[in-house]
């Protein structure tokens, strides 16, 4: 499965990246007469458009793209196309001359791009805090006094804002325009693309499901489970939810939780209309979780995740699973070990920092001691070549099939431990939650 996920996931870059430019390409080049060089930039910088479109179009979320290659997988492909958007729109600007107010709109453009990029590599990404301890402190001080999670996500917005100057930009060209075949397409995907856009913002008041907080008790000093029971919606859409999935969620009601955020859930009953959240006090959202009151409304965006299609979609249906959670990476994993403890041989392995933090410890030791093929292990501290060891027999590491949850930092140190035990690659999945 993990193999098809790749090659889905190697497809979409290449759609992305070379397919859907091509057709505006093609377009433009049958109607440029000007200079090589100056056509060059010109190419670029309609590539450049093409990808803050499909930029545009990711930003909506969608759910079928996401049970085929996962939505951090669609925002990474976000990020990394934005940078090189980025080179290209500047050399555009290097290799073509213009004034007036296509000049300005242009700059203008340009100059909102690289800073909302600048922004989002620090404070959105997680790319380099998970690499930088001493840049992650300091990125979390701003994040709780300056730039909160409605900020960031407001910020974010001015990519919309950076495309209608560059549309209004091209539009001001007039020899580029007078090309049929090009303004027909740019037209074209233009007005799609901004209409997929509003339908997004517009269907909000139908598209999301309706809940409201029926209990919410503390865990440990920084973490809350929350309980929420959907209104009465139409029975399909809770059908959608799996094991392993997240979702989005805000609280209209209450100020600067009026944006959503993402949380995976600990089970979802679909009887009961109910999910159950465990959220750790991280940000400056998640800090107000622990003080919102019992009937309290929210709004619901989900599900998302791919975590439970690796398992319904693995060749071997007898394969070991090993579950190897980090901290409140256990959350999403708990919900497939619920899920799959009478199905399937599991080695549940939660590393912690404290003792403190083993705060479902009694439900996964139920689990072990109700499924005989259920195996819970946990680990103070980061594991190492000594504890895995000791914990998973010889006889499956080829075999077993390892699902990892918990923070980017974490995964990245795992999955190298894990190649040094033996484990190959292709047995790895994991989803990076930077959004």
């Amino acid at each position: 499965m993990l193999k098809s996920h790749r090659y889905l996931l190697g497809l979409f870059w290449m759609l992305a990246i070379f397919i859907f430019p091509l057709p505006l390409i093609q377009a433009l080049a049958n109607g440029l007469t000007g200079p090589a060089i100056s056509n060059l930039g010109i190419q670029l910088g309609t590539i450049a458009y093409a990808w803050m479109l499909l930029i545009i179009f990711i930003s909506t979320k969608p759910k079928w793209l996401d049970r085929i290659i996962g939505l951090p997988s669609m925002y990474f492909l976000h990020g990394g196309l934005a940078i090189i958007m980025i080179v290209f729109a500047y050399v555009h600007k290097l290799m073509t001359s213009s004034n007036g107010l296509i000049k300005l709109t242009g700059d203008i453009g340009l100059w909102i791009l690289i800073g909302t990029a600048v922004y989002s590599i620090f404070f959105l990404s997680g790319w380099l805090t998970d690499r930088i301890h001493w840049l992650k402190i300091w990125i979390r001080f701003f994040e709780k006094h300056i730039f909160k999670h409605e900020v960031s996500v407001w910020l974010h917005r001015l990519n919309i804002l950076a495309t209608l100057f560059v549309f209004i930009h091209v539009l001001l060209i007039d020899y580029i325009m007078q090309i049929k075949g090009f303004a027909i397409l740019f037209y074209a995907y233009s007005l799609i693309v901004f209409a997929l856009y509003a339908y997004f913002l517009i269907s909000k008041t139908w598209r999301f499901n309706r809940a409201k907080v029926i209990d919410i008790r503390p865990l440990s000093a920084n973490m809350t489970q929350v309980t929420l029971r959907f209104s009465h919606t139409r029975a399909e859409k809770l059908k959608k939810y799996q094991a392993g999935d997240y979702l989005f969620i805000d609280f209209p009601n209450i100020e600067g939780m009026k944006e959503m955020h993402p949380f995976s859930f600990v089970d979802f009953d679909y009887e009961k209309r109910q999910v159950v959240l465990a959220i750790r006090a991280d940000g400056d959202f998640s800090h107000k979780i622990a003080k919102i009151t019992i009937g309290e409304s929210a709004r619901i965006d989900g599900p998302f995740g791919t975590l439970n299609n690796q398992i319904l979609n693995q060749d071997d249906k007898q394969q070991a699973l090993i579950l190897l959670a980090g901290g409140t990476g256990v959350v999403p994993l708990i919900s497939l070990a619920l899920a799959y403890a009478s199905k399937r041989e599991i080695y549940f392995i939660w590393t912690v920092s404290s003792e403190d933090d083993l705060v479902y410890r009694k439900l996964l030791l139920q689990l072990a001691d109700q499924w005989p093929n259920f195996y819970y292990f946990e680990s103070i501290h980061r594991l190492n070549l000594e504890k895995i060891s000791a914990i998973l027999p010889e006889t499956i590491i080829d075999q077993a099939y390892f699902l990892m949850s918990g923070s980017n930092k974490m995964m990245i140190g795992y999955r190298s431990l894990l190649a040094k035990f033996g484990v190959k690659a292709k047995n790895i999945y994991y989803e990076k939650f930077s959004f």
